[in-house]
């Protein structure tokens, strides 16, 4: 039993703490790369569609400057490209399946890696499908990082991930068919000492059991979540579940750094009265972003930003900038 689920207010700033930041990863490099990476991804030398202003711009010489639509994406990718002054994990969970959770956490993560200068990683922990999301797995996973000798170098983590075209690497966990090994608390306290002096911002996968080991290790860790649910009804109660969980054990502040992921799964609209759940649900949260049903994730297969409609590329650009917004340096420490 504990306090009752209850709108969030921001919380209190406090200092960030002292933490070397990542360095800056060129696109065109591959620090301490694997030869599978980007091997599927040539490149077809395709040449972007210009639009009415380009050509005026072309004809005239006149610069009639970016619409609206285009200045708002601008100003998303500012707020995207805040100096983080240390590591952020963003903890990407619901408790229901079938929500599109690792779906998120591969285009969030891709849309922070193609917007940024630094070092993004998605962390998989949830065993799930995040490495054909991705497009590719390596053969090395967080067992052998965590096994191996001691990691103190990004190229000794960069051998164990997959990087997509986008910048975004992925490190996933063995096939537990073939292996005798399972996660646990411990290895996710050393995954994360290990990661945060690399990247600057990691997203995790998490595993759908609030109550597990690996979670009590990943919520301490976090800075902010991202709570995924579909629009259906018992996605929603379970959404509702996962948030008064939270509340009832000790990680308000989390909640107050939350952005609910409302992600449309099926074409169809979304009926009155989970329209009305939703709204209520999004009075508890930090933001709420609305992901439009997008045929290229529904496939099921690898996930690129490029393949995106205009609206899905809109809204995880907002969603990023919701989440770069309780970036310490944004004048406030999100939740520890």
């Amino acid at each position: 039993a504990g306090q009752p689920l209850r709108p969030s207010s921001p919380p209190p700033a406090e200092p960030a703490p002292a933490r070397r930041a990542a360095s800056p990863v060129h696109r065109d490099a591959v620090l301490g790369g694997t030869a599978l990476d980007r091997f599927d991804q040539p490149d077809t030398g395709a040449v972007p569609g210009l639009n009415w202003r380009d050509v005026m711009k072309r004809l005239t010489g006149i610069d009639v400057g970016p619409g609206k639509s285009a200045a708002h994406e601008n100003a998303l990718k500012e707020r995207i490209r805040t100096g983080v002054g240390g590591a952020f994990p963003i903890a990407v969970l619901n408790l229901k399946g079938g929500v599109g959770k690792t779906a998120v956490v591969e285009a969030l993560g891709s849309t922070f890696a193609a917007v940024r200068d630094d070092r993004v990683i998605a962390l998989d922990l949830d065993a799930g499908d995040l490495a054909d999301r991705h497009g590719q797995r390596n053969p090395l996973t967080l067992a052998d990082l965590l096994s191996g000798y001691a990691a103190t170098q990004y190229s000794d983590i960069r051998a164990h991930t997959y990087m997509n075209s986008f910048g975004l690497e992925v490190l996933g966990l063995p096939d537990y068919a073939r292996v005798n090994w399972q996660l646990n608390r411990r290895d996710v306290v050393k995954a994360f000492s290990i990661l945060r002096n690399q990247y600057s911002v990691m997203l995790v996968d998490c595993v759908k059991a609030l109550n597990s080991t690996v979670m009590e290790a990943v919520l301490p860790e976090s800075r902010a979540l991202v709570v995924v649910t579909s629009s259906s009804i018992d996605a929603i109660r379970k959404t509702q579940t996962t948030l008064e969980w939270l509340c009832h054990n000790g990680f308000q502040r989390l909640v107050n750094s939350t952005v609910l992921a409302i992600n449309h799964v099926e074409p169809a609209k979304v009926d009155a009265v989970a329209a009305r759940e939703l709204e209520r649900l999004s009075t508890f949260v930090a933001a709420t972003v609305t992901l439009p049903f997008d045929r290229h994730v529904h496939e099921g297969k690898k996930i690129a930003l490029d393949r995106l409609t205009k609206e899905s590329r809109r809204s995880y650009l907002e969603m990023a900038a919701a989440l770069a917004d309780m970036f310490p340096g944004r004048g406030g420490e999100p939740a520890r």
